[in-house]
């Protein structure tokens, strides 16, 4: 009986001090030719990328293997075209699949990277909807001022239905690394209060200044707020313009 408590403590101890969970890395680049390298790697700052390991395209895909401590924000880099590309991902536990175009970028597999997608995917939507509208507009040399302001509120309307998805999707998933990094771009949607008490609600394993500096970013704007007294609900711009480069005149 002894032996056999001891065998589960020593299974414990082992499983206490594992370094991390397994995770695999496949992929597929548009474009790329047999050999060619592919890097792993993050950025602290947003800016400067840090290559974490390298591996080469072999049969028309790549793939990485290795072990990580929670979930992290990582790229995957391929430098040898026209443009590089660098595919931003979360690297955690699970099989992760990475499908490179010049048109888009598609990981899934694991649920921050599935969760990630899914928001990309509604946002894509979103968009499209609000540049059919920017198109009828420019192109109808003949509409008149009131099909025009017509179109104009529907284009509001899918603004507001965008932002508010976007607030719903980070206040229901915070807990999520991806409600961080989606909470950084649209931090304008939130007013003092609530941006606050969700950076509150961040868990402590998100907090990776190592990996990345969300969270100094966060706190930073929040800094700022305090500092010029900045409120979303009196603010007279649009709060729910949150597709600058769509809105129509």
């Amino acid at each position: 009986m002894k032996n056999i408590f001891t065998a589960v403590t020593l299974l414990l101890v082992l499983a206490s001090c594992s370094t991390g969970s397994n995770y695999t890395i496949t992929g597929s680049i548009d474009g790329a030719i047999e050999g060619d390298s592919v890097t792993l790697g993050y950025s602290v700052d947003g800016v400067n990328f840090v290559t974490e390991s390298k591996t080469a395209i072999e049969n028309g895909e790549f793939i990485f293997k290795g072990t990580v401590d929670g979930c992290k924000i990582y790229y995957i880099g391929y430098d040898n075209a026209i443009e590089p590309t660098y595919t931003l991902f979360f690297l955690e536990e699970g099989n992760i699949n990475v499908e490179v175009s010049a048109e888009a970028s598609i990981v899934s597999g694991t649920p921050a990277n599935d969760l990630n997608a899914e928001v990309e995917n509604h946002l894509a939507q979103y968009v499209n909807r609000l540049y059919e509208y920017q198109f009828r507009i420019y192109s109808d040399t003949l509409m008149t001022d009131s099909t025009r302001s017509a179109i104009n509120l529907q284009a509001t309307e899918i603004q507001r239905n965008a932002s508010l998805y976007i607030q719903d999707v980070i206040r229901e998933n915070i807990n999520s690394i991806v409600s961080m990094f989606l909470l950084v771009q649209y931090s304008d949607l939130f007013d003092d209060d609530e941006l606050a008490q969700l950076i509150d609600r961040i868990p402590k394993r998100h907090i990776d200044r190592e990996n990345n500096c969300l969270y100094d970013i966060l706190k930073e704007i929040q800094a700022d707020r305090e500092d010029s007294h900045h409120d979303v609900e009196s603010d007279e711009s649009n709060p729910y313009a949150i597709f600058s480069d769509t809105v129509i005149e």
